[in-house]
């Protein structure tokens, strides 16, 4: 079992005990801000579930029936816990009117507070644990939501106190902050894997690196020039196809190995996995 998927499941065996506590003390004293954090921790649940499942699917090698690997897993996992982020986004900025129409108030006590710091300081530990590891994709992806969920526990910490020092509203405001954060992350991961999903060109940095990987084969007189370079994700990986110019005595071994060359080469460019040569003698 690798790093990334042992830290992944004690992620997620720490955030179903935050979801656990946050619902709990939501449901009794009624704190929409506490039970919008709580919607928050299942969000990460699930999340860390596809990241553990998209690991593993997307590690196993390439097969008779996916002969590109299965890369795709990971993007479309995200994607799957996107629209769950919008369905919950929806039910909390829908209970926060009802709420408002109703006038219902939440009980006051010192308990969600408390809960809510424990919260913090789970998560702060959980930040600083994933950013040791900035080698995993997933890790850093942790990293980052780990630390946005201290911001999110800080809001519902302020609706919270809103309750105790005579100010309910701030309950119900800070609630609809965090649901306008959840559809927002949910927006951003559904954006970002629809477009791997459909073949995306990679950034330009990255573009940058394959031409200048390219451009060093130029410069050692390997080949004499590329063309029609073209990029694009297959899920979480990247496929290349170029075709390359070369002296036309090039014997067929030459040719051969220059290729290999070329794919071992531009195969060190991060998340690249696939190349295609098309070499053309001149």
């Amino acid at each position: 079992m690798s790093r990334a998927v042992r830290i992944t499941l004690l992620f997620l065996v720490l955030n179903l005990g935050l979801f656990a506590a946050k619902l709990l003390v939501g449901l009794l004293f009624g704190s929409l801000a506490v039970l919008s954090d709580a919607f928050n921790s299942l969000v990460d649940i699930a999340t860390s579930v596809m990241v553990y499942f998209a690991i593993k699917v997307g590690n196993q090698p390439a097969d008779a029936d996916h002969p590109f690997g299965h890369s795709r897993a990971e993007p479309l996992a995200a994607f799957t816990v996107s629209i769950l982020t919008f369905v919950l986004a929806f039910e909390v900025i829908r209970e926060a009117l009802e709420r408002i129409l109703s006038g219902s108030q939440p009980e006051i006590s010192m308990l969600p507070i408390f809960v809510l710091f424990g919260v913090i300081l789970v998560k702060g530990a959980m930040f600083f644990l994933a950013r040791k590891f900035p080698e995993s994709p997933a890790l850093v992806a942790l990293s980052a939501d780990a630390k946005m969920d201290v911001v999110i526990s800080l809001l519902a910490l302020l609706g919270v106190g809103g309750i105790n020092f005579g100010l309910p509203q701030l309950d119900i405001y800070a609630a609809l902050a965090i649901a306008a954060w959840i559809a927002w992350i949910g927006f951003t991961i559904a954006r970002d894997n629809l477009a791997k999903l459909m073949g995306r060109c990679p950034d330009e940095a990255t573009l940058r690196e394959i031409r200048e990987k390219l451009n060093e084969l130029k410069e050692q007189k390997k080949i004499l020039k590329f063309k029609n370079l073209r990029a694009q994700f297959i899920g979480s990986e990247i496929q290349i196809a170029v075709t390359v110019i070369a002296p036309k005595n090039f014997s067929l071994e030459k040719v051969h190995a220059l290729e290999e060359e070329i794919q071992s080469k531009l195969k060190f460019v991060d998340k690249v996995h696939e190349v295609a040569v098309h070499i053309e003698p001149n």
